[in-house]
């Protein structure tokens, strides 16, 4: 194998390394006597504050152990309490800025919290069928639907509902999480879910089908029929699909319409 030969840089670097080699230990000399300087500072203070401790008044010396403390074996003793003020002489309290305020989302009256407390309980004056019943549109007046759409909006709505759906302008009041139903189980909870919803004012809801994961063939089996579902009822008045943050493509947000109080009910 044919060497090399050597090259002005080479011997530049040669000639340079013991300039560097000297640098660095006298580099390395000036910080270990800036370790040993500081070592030596902080023994002299500690010395001199264990000087100035023990020569204190008796009427000055903190008691080692308070006489009205519960565990004397928490005590520290004089030369640490004077060595510990002695590091914080420079630290400050922060600013008062008085109690944080704390955010409270809109608290429905007494009077729906009541009726949920019963329901829960089983004893509700009101039985479940007082709720409004959601009526669907006739097949032929009823919009094609599109299983791969992400949105929808009900005719005779204006796009501003959808614009606000996006935009965040209604948060979910209320949301159902249909994972583990069957679809017949799934249709009859979404129907009484968004009843409830109706009977209570609710305007805003969050629905949650999946996305299949868990499914057999990794499909989903009830979002195009949710959705469809939804295209149907009159009661809905649009609905967009979460973003990422909020479900993907497994969830929706649908926004309902709010029946009239001055109509009696049937």
């Amino acid at each position: 194998m044919k060497e090399s030969k050597p090259t002005l840089a080479d011997l530049r670097r040669l000639r340079e390394a013991p300039a560097q080699a000297a640098a660095q230990a006298q580099a390395a000399a000036k910080q270990a006597a800036a370790k040993q300087a500081a070592a030596a500072r902080r023994a002299k203070v500690h010395q001199h504050l264990m000087a100035a401790a023990h020569q204190a008044p008796a009427t000055q010396r903190p008691a080692a152990v308070p006489p009205e403390s519960p565990s004397p074996a928490f005590a520290l003793d004089a030369a640490d309490c004077a060595l510990f003020r002695q590091a914080m002489r420079f630290v400050q309290p922060l600013p008062d800025r008085g109690p944080r305020a704390r955010v409270l989302s809109a608290r429905d009256p007494d009077a729906i919290l009541q009726t949920r407390r019963q329901h829960a309980q089983g004893d509700a004056t009101q039985p479940w069928s007082q709720i409004p019943v959601l009526s669907r549109q006739h097949p032929q007046t009823s919009q094609a639907f599109d299983p791969e759409a992400t949105e929808f909006l009900q005719a005779g709505c204006g796009t501003d509902l959808l614009r606000g759906l996006h935009r965040g302008k209604w948060t979910p009041q209320a949301t159902l999480d249909l994972h583990g139903s069957s679809l017949e189980q799934a249709y009859e909870r979404l129907d009484q879910f968004l009843g409830s919803c109706l009977a209570h004012n609710i305007r805003c809801v969050c629905i949650v089908h999946g996305k299949g994961f868990g499914s057999h063939k990794g499909k989903s089996i009830l979002k195009t029929p949710i959705r469809q579902h939804l295209c149907r009822l009159e009661a809905i008045q649009a609905w967009v699909e979460c973003n990422e943050r909020n479900g993907g493509a497994g969830a929706v947000i649908a926004l309902l319409r709010m029946p009239d109080p001055n109509q009696s009910p049937p």
